[in-house]
Parts: structure tokens; sequence; C-alpha cells
């Protein structure tokens, strides 16, 4: 019978929802989209994920997907059950046409899910310029914006230097996550496992995590590294008219100075993320640089092209962060309450490194 079919994922679909991702590319001026072999490898990072597609089922064709996670997270110092969702595309073939209005119908059951599941909230973050997701902001769907992130990239495109070699830091070591949770325990959607752990299990076995730190004179820092461009890589699709007058004088002054290298329309970008930005005593932010000194060369190492972090918009590093940066997205927390007691506004938001994948 011809019309769409709403139906849990299989991994059999894994070749379906990687060309999906690739069909919905993303951004204004610049546009990308992403490159990925695993379409389930960050569905596997949170563990408890639900993930459903809408197919058409006289082409047999998949053309929308949404996915969630159930976590334990901080919120108002209450530890809560939410359902994060961090998938959500409709092909642009059938965006505004009767079988894309069956994607109501999956958002509908993924908040079903949610509730059955016992989760006291559904939440996601919308890209700022996302008017159609900005636009479901209203009685009817339940949906409130309180808070955002903000994602900035620095280009990686020569060798910094580093005084020494940081020490790389075990995930079970009790110093560093007591000195995390000091740092960012306070802040709503903390997840509850990061309390007795630097990583959890699944993400200390990819091997592409780690955690380092530096101590000189009383003062330390530390970050942690996600090698995100191992997994998943970034097409551009179009790039701004002003690129794309800087790539010829780029190209002509790099033998002379070193200048990052602008991406081309059909090329691709790799990035690495630095988290859990952490500094103390009067040498604490120098140290802090030389880390990101050292995450910039381990990317150098791979051709890897940005190192990306995402920040609260309040957050003491994001200026810090932001000097040399190469591109700032911001993102709106958009949540519907499935319980109540929930808090109205929220006490800053902890940008959780698995949501970055």
């Amino acid at each position: 019978m011809p019309g769409a079919a709403i139906r849990p994922v299989d991994e059999t679909d894994n070749p379906a929802l990687i060309e999906l991702e690739r069909s919905c590319p993303q951004g204004t001026r610049l546009t990308i989209y992403s490159e990925r072999d695993d379409y389930f490898f960050r569905s596997r990072l949170y563990g408890n994920h639900h993930t459903l597609v809408t197919e058409d089922r006289q082409k047999g064709r998949i053309f929308g997907v949404m996915a969630a996670a159930l976590k334990e997270v901080h919120l108002g110092g209450v530890v809560r059950p939410a359902a994060f969702f961090y998938d959500l595309r409709v092909h642009p073939d059938y965006r505004r046409t009767v079988l894309g209005r069956h994607m109501l119908g999956v958002w509908i059951a993924m908040e079903r899910w949610a509730e059955a599941s016992g989760a006291h909230l559904i939440y996601g973050l919308v890209k700022h310029d996302n008017e159609a997701m900005i636009g479901m902001r209203d009685k009817r769907s339940g949906y409130r914006f309180v808070g955002g992130m903000e994602i900035l990239s620095r280009p990686v495109f020569r060798r910094l230097h580093t005084r020494e070699i940081p020490e790389e830091v075990p995930p079970q070591d009790t110093e560093l996550i007591q000195e995390v949770w000091e740092r960012y325990g306070a802040r709503d959607y903390y997840p509850a496992v990061f309390r007795d752990t630097l990583l959890t299990p699944v993400m200390a076995d990819t091997g592409l995590f780690s955690y380092y730190r530096l101590r000189r004179g009383g003062s330390w820092a530390a970050l942690g590294l996600f090698r995100s461009a191992r997994v998943q890589g970034t097409r551009v699709v179009r790039i701004p008219a002003a690129y794309k007058l800087l790539q010829p004088l780029f190209s002509a002054l790099r033998p002379l100075v070193p200048l990052p290298r602008i991406p081309r329309e059909g090329g691709s970008i790799g990035y690495f993320c630095v988290f859990n930005h952490l500094a103390a005593g009067p040498r604490g932010p120098a140290l802090w640089q030389e880390l990101l000194a050292h995450a910039n060369n381990l990317a150098l190492a791979e051709d890897v092209s940005l190192l990306t972090s995402a920040f609260d918009p309040r957050d003491l590093f994001l200026p810090l962060f932001r000097r040399g940066t190469l591109n700032h997205i911001e993102y709106l927390l958009g949540v519907k309450p499935l319980a109540a007691g929930l808090p109205e506004s929220i006490n800053g938001y902890y940008p959780d490194v698995r949501d970055m994948n």
C-alpha cells in the first residue's frame, strides 16, 4: 500500500541513514554536511537510545529520521531522567509533502517513548537560524527555549610551541574527577554518569577520548580531547563569497607566512573537540594555552583542519578560546517538560562532548 511507514531503525539501515545525512546540508553562508561510515557510533556512546525512521513504502526509501537518548542529568540541583534528541532530518525531496508530514508522527512517537521511559523532559539543541524548528515554540507544542550553546572552531595549520609533553590522565583519576565536578557540576544538564568518572567505559573503549594535565609552580590546567575526525568528517557544499576572494591571496602568502587553509567547495574538513577546560593558579591560563597547543599539534599530525569546542555563553573560557577562531555557531536549547516541578530557567548549560559527534 502506498504511503509512509514509521518504524524503529535497524542496523541494516546504516547506508540509507548516511546517505540521508549527506542529502541534508546545514548552514546558510557556509553550507556543510556530515560524512561518517557508521551512523550508529554516536548512539552507542549514549547507550540507552531510540531511533525512528520514516520510509516511503512505494520506493523503499528512508526519507526521515529522529534519534534520542536517555540521560540522567542534573537540573536545578536534582538528578532527573531526560531524553536528549540529537538527530532530526527530512530529505529535501519530501519537505512540505503529504508523506513528509509523517515526521510529525515520528515526533509524537518519540515523545511517547520518552514519557514511557520515565523521562521528566525532552530537550535538544537547535541552530539559531533554523526557523522551522524555532517556529515550534508555541502553546501547542509545549517547547520553550531556556538557554543556549556556542561552538567555536580554531584553524589548525601550523605547529605550536609547547614546553613539555603534558600528563595523560586516566579516566578514574579522583583528583581530576573532583576538579571537573567543582567546575561544571552545578551547571544544568550535567550528566550524572560523569560524577564518578572522566569517561564512560564505552567512551574509553573507543580510544578517541583523552584527558591531559600540566602542573607548574603551584598552578595547573587540564582539558579533554575527542578525536572526532577519526569517525566523522564534514564536506563543504558552499563557502561565503569573502572566503572565495581570500583563497588565492592566502595560497600565495602561505609559503612566507603561516596562514589557515580556507576549504574549497567540495573539499572536506576534519575536526578534534576539546572540552572540560580547567585552570587554576597564577600560571593556570598559560598552562591551558599550552594544552591547547598540544591538542593543536596532535590534530596537525592527523591532518585535521579545526580544533572545536562548545561553551555555555557565560563560560569564562569562551572569550579566551574565541581568539583566533575561524567559525562561530550559536545553538538554542529547546525543552519540553514531561513532568511537574521543572525549573523555568537554567543555571548555565553543560555541553556534553558526546553531543558533538
